[in-house]
């Protein structure tokens, strides 16, 4: 299971290089050949099951999902209390409308900071895994109400 979800991110990185116009382009090209040539019912139904795989495997690559993803090399310059607001980067939240933040292991190499359930943050910050606990400790120390997500 774990070789099959590091060939989908490999596979999401590449497609991620490619622009969208092309990447959709390619992905729909067979479907719309398959109404060209006329070839049926069954045709075009293989046709459409080739679109939901292609969507299957890298939803990232075609949804927006992937552009609120930020790679930062020092996550606790992000990171600020000004007043009764939490900064992240160039984006505050009140802290008492702050409940949950998940902060875990990315990958071996990176972790991620994510506001799943506050939308007024929109961004998920990965960033390098030594900082990890760092990044736990602020939360810890200066939003101890808030619950820690891992």
């Amino acid at each position: 299971m774990n070789k099959y979800h590091s060939f989908k991110e490999k596979l999401n990185e590449h497609m991620l290089k490619i622009p969208k116009w092309i990447r959709l382009a390619l992905i729909f090209l067979p479907y719309f050949l398959l109404f060209y040539f006329e070839l049926g019912f069954w045709g075009q139904l293989y046709g459409a099951m080739l679109v939901l795989l292609a969507f299957y495997i890298t939803p990232d690559a075609f949804g927006n999902r992937s552009h609120n993803r930020s790679e930062v090399k020092n996550m606790m310059a992000l990171l600020g209390v000004q007043g009764e607001q939490l900064r992240v980067g160039l984006e505050q939240v009140p802290a008492k409308k702050l409940k949950r933040v998940a902060v875990g292991e990315y990958d071996k190499n990176s972790a991620i900071l994510s506001f799943p359930f506050n939308y007024q943050i929109s961004h998920h910050y990965v960033f390098p895994i030594q900082q990890f606990d760092s990044v736990q400790n602020f939360f810890k120390t200066h939003y101890p109400q808030v619950e820690l997500i891992t």
